[in-house]
């Protein structure tokens, strides 16, 4: 894997005019990994661009620049090389607005990812499934080439942003001794850590925290002798606490973090089905798989899916079976 993080990054130094996109509803890892990408690229003298259709949640406002676009039209296209996908599993998942998708930009994809069920719709794919984060493979990439690449205080924040929200603070199970050694080597090169944790963690609002309480008091519902756990998040009650869902990454692990669930699991209405959002405490039960047969995807202990259903009962009882078949096939190993 090293020589293709090598070849990655003697691809960029000896290109130019870049375009950096990264999947809808960019969470921590999406955004830390593009913005240090893009500071990264223009500290070494390359022309880089970052699309982002969408609002940025509120408490990455304070890392983030406003060097990024909110759309490209064609003749600004056609001064652009490459475009580089981070942290996004297919070319229909990129935010590149106005519900077009990665192929309508016509331009050669080089694809940095590390979900496992990327789609390899790259001319070039650096997929690293063992890496915690983008955020990571993006680290690897400079580093292969530490007299050429510049990594400021300002990309380093950004890297190490990228790493704690995908690893939950080193929590979950993709914290490795290589993640720890390199968010080590990012506080070497001056990483904020102190506002990284101030911001992600330790900054909601008063509203936002009794929205959560809410939902956990009076929507919460179990199944499986209480193994699974769901919230269907219903519009009215966005609306009574003035909840920007944009500002909601995070919320799933206050499900995750109850004693005894082993698959959690958030639910919006979105068009015409129902978002779900799962997450598993025990490696031995694979929320991806259940993604996967929802046309979803995701990592083993972190994924999603959109249910197409015409109500809410039928949506959860769709989840639910297919909760209830993960559990089934483990006991019967």
């Amino acid at each position: 894997m090293q020589a293709k993080i090598n070849e990655i990054s003697e691809l960029l130094l000896k290109n130019d005019n870049y375009l950096i996109v990264t999947h809808e509803r960019p969470d921590g890892d999406a955004l830390g990994s593009s913005f240090a990408l893009l500071n990264i690229l223009k500290d070494s003298g390359k022309n880089a661009t970052l699309l982002l259709p969408e609002e940025l949640p509120d408490k990455y406002l304070d890392f983030v620049s406003h060097d990024y676009r909110d759309h490209i039209d064609a003749y600004e296209r056609a001064g652009m090389s490459w475009c580089i996908s981070l942290d996004t599993t297919s070319p229909d998942r990129a935010g590149v607005g106005m519900r077009a998708s990665l192929d309508d930009l016509k331009m050669q994809v080089i694809n940095i990812d590390h979900h496992p069920d990327n789609q390899l719709f790259g001319v070039h794919n650096l997929i690293v499934p063992d890496a915690s984060a983008a955020a990571e493979i993006v680290y690897r990439i400079a580093h292969a080439a530490p007299d050429k690449w510049k990594i400021s205080p300002a990309s380093a924040t950004l890297l190490l942003l990228g790493i704690i929200m995908d690893t939950g603070g080193f929590r979950f199970d993709n914290t490795s001794a290589d993640v720890m050694n390199i968010s080590a080597e990012l506080l070497r090169l001056k990483a904020d850590h102190h506002q990284i944790v101030t911001n992600m963690f330790y900054s909601k609002n008063l509203s936002y925290v009794q929205f959560e309480a809410e939902l956990i008091t009076n929507h919460l519902k179990l199944d499986n002798s209480g193994r699974f756990a769901w919230i269907y998040i219903p519009d009215f009650l966005v609306r009574r606490y003035s909840v920007d869902m944009k500002n909601t990454e995070g919320l799933i692990e206050g499900l995750r973090s109850i004693a005894g669930m082993d698959i959690v699991a958030l639910m919006q209405r979105k068009d015409d089905g129902y978002k779900v959002s799962l997450r598993s405490k025990n490696e031995r039960f694979s929320v991806a798989k259940i993604a996967r047969q929802l046309n979803g995807g995701g990592h083993e202990m972190a994924a999603g899916c959109l249910i197409k259903a015409e109500s809410l009962q039928s949506a959860e009882n769709i989840l639910v079976a297919h909760v209830e078949r993960i559990f089934n096939e483990v006991q019967s190993r």
